[in-house]
């Protein structure tokens, strides 16, 4: 637990750095000064993905990725040093604001050093992880293991901050850092009671805390579900939170639609996510200002091209399991069909076929029996989303598109994108874990818009949207005792569940990799491992995967990759 917070500080250090000179370099630039502390944090996460991306090309990721970053934060931090001081004076942070910071900071880490380590991590995660820390980025790696071909931007930040060059046991804290940049927008639900009103971001707030209840002791586990959904659940918030600031600047939006492009790069099922670029690009377009579009569009690639060609290096595949970017066919490249294979699995578990022993079953019967098996609270979300989704189709578009419906209008973006990321999830993998972003956004942005854009404008003529009212109104005792409930329910689970873990030993450290029982083969020389029984290995015995290789060396050391036979 106290390993954890140390990384934490170290990361926020790096991450508010290099975030804050990006951030005023490009609000310089474009005449727009960013005023939020989480935006340069989670700013500076971007850059350091893009950073430990790109050096992973060309080596391996580990200390001299992260001592070369020492002397560039501290010229930032020296340089911009006025700047620095002038937003933390403006913050105006208040004693509640630190407690409740150290209060979930605590929690976090708690959460981070314990708990339910994921099947994955010992079936691939770890071992791709040590890959990068050992060698960066290998031709074919996924003939090895095709799972190594889920290329995530979230793996070479994971290498960045293990710290296993340290010789100390490696470090998987970005997760629960992920999650902990999601802490602080929980605590401004407060704000409605000074603020005396309903905002439109408090049904994503509250959105955000049912997440952070479902995955508290989960985040152990450095999953590539728990970075992209934690980004989504962000950038869905800044956008409202912008919309409902009634921003007029169209760099910010611009912004936010950088940090849902790198969403993307999170997780690929996120892609839709990328499409709320539509509205500050239509603005700049519409301001003539190209300069502007060009540089933001350089700034899209910079954020993406890495992902992609570390996904083509790996499987051959770009966006491995997809096969629609294929290119030149590389003698390392997975066979189209093992990877359409793979692809169909992937949805066969999502729609839960294999517990009905057909995977060739049709919509109409793996979707009831899909739908049965969930929890009532999914089921009851599962619902609610639908009744979302047919307003955002049916109702909603008659108020967003009237005259004078320019807020509407931007959130109704939201909505849409929204609505297309939960299709684009339960027509890929409709596993509630791989989606909770998708399954919990879309109807809570629909009742914020029904509530705050339709209901409040109705019950009170006078007022243009909620921001105008003084005093609650009935129908936000309602919802304030529904938000409420929701607190009070999934906090007492929580802290009933929390009793389980206390006596865990992980208050300085924080829990180990699970490790299996391996039996090791050679090929060229060098000593692979694979499980005894299952297929999971660890991180320790390295190299390892879940059978034996089905490839070739290319060359005579690790380094040069693999190879179809």
């Amino acid at each position: 637990m106290v390993s954890i917070i140390l990384c934490w500080i170290i990361v926020s250090m790096f991450a508010f750095l290099f975030g804050f000179g990006t951030l005023t370099i490009i609000g310089r630039k474009m005449n727009y000064r960013i005023r939020h502390i989480s935006s340069y944090i989670a700013a500076g996460l971007v850059v350091m993905s893009v950073y430990a991306e790109i050096f992973s090309l060309f080596y391996k990721v580990g200390a001299v990725a992260f001592l070369l970053m020492i002397p560039v934060a501290v010229f930032t931090g020296i340089w911009f040093r006025k700047d620095i001081a002038k937003a933390f004076r403006e913050r105006k942070t208040g004693v509640v604001d630190i407690v409740l910071l150290v209060v979930g900071v605590l929690l976090l880490s708690f959460a981070s050093s314990r708990g339910y380590m994921a099947y994955d991590t010992a079936l691939y995660h770890a071992q791709f992880i040590r890959w990068i820390e050992e060698y960066g980025v290998v031709k074919g790696l996924a003939l090895l293991h095709f799972r190594f071909g889920y290329n995530s931007a979230a793996y070479p930040l994971c290498a960045l901050f293990s710290f296993s060059w340290t010789g100390l046991y490696p470090m998987h804290c970005m997760a629960g850092y992920f999650v902990l940049l999601l802490f602080m927008p929980v605590t401004e639900l407060r704000h409605i009671f000074t603020d005396r009103k309903i905002h439109f971001t408090d049904f994503i707030r509250i959105g955000i805390f049912y997440y952070l209840t479902l995955v508290f002791f989960e985040i152990v586990a450095p999953a590539s579900d728990f970075f992209a959904t934690s980004m989504v659940f962000f950038v869905a918030y800044r956008y409202a939170a912008l919309v409902e600031e009634k921003e007029n600047s169209p760099v910010p939006y611009a912004l936010v639609s950088l940090l849902a492009l790198y969403s993307v790069t999170l997780k690929f099922s996120a892609g839709f996510m990328a499409f709320l670029v539509i509205k500050p690009a239509y603005d700049l377009i519409r301001e003539k200002k190209i300069k502007s579009v060009f540089a933001f569009l350089t700034m899209g690639l910079f954020i993406l091209v890495p992902v992609l060609i570390r996904g083509y290096i790996i499987s051959g595949w770009p966006m491995y399991p997809s096969t629609i970017l294929g290119f030149l066919h590389p003698d390392w490249q997975i066979a189209a069909e093992i990877a359409h294979r793979d692809s169909a699995e992937i949805r066969a578990w999502g729609q839960k076929l294999p517990e009905l022993g057909n995977f060739a079953a049709p919509f109409t019967e793996w979707f009831p029996y899909w739908f049965k098996t969930e929890s009532i609270i999914n089921k009851g979300l599962l619902v609610l989303d639908a009744l979302g989704i047919l307003s955002v189709i049916c109702v909603f578009p008659f108020t967003a598109f009237r005259k004078g419906g320019k807020i509407k209008r931007s959130y109704y973006l939201l909505l849409v994108v929204l609505t297309a990321s939960f299709f684009l999830w339960f027509s890929a993998a409709p596993l509630i874990r791989y989606g909770y972003a998708f399954v919990i956004l879309p109807c809570l942005a629909a009742m914020a818009f029904g509530y705050t854009q339709i209901l409040v404008p109705a019950l009170n003529k006078k007022a243009a949207d909620a921001s105008e009212r003084k005093r609650f109104a009935p129908a936000d005792y309602v919802i304030m005792a529904v938000f409420a409930i929701v607190i009070l329910y999934k906090g007492a689970m929580l802290a009933k569940e929390s009793i389980t873990y206390i006596p865990w030993p992980y208050y300085i450290t924080a829990e180990r990799y699970e490790e299996h029982e391996t039996e090791t083969y050679e090929i060229g020389g060098i000593t692979f491992y694979k499980p005894v029984s299952g297929d999971q290995t660890g991180y320790e015995k390295f190299p390892a995967g879940p059978y034996e290789l089905t490839g070739k060396l290319r060359g005579t050391s690790l380094k040069d990759g693999f190879t179809n036979p």
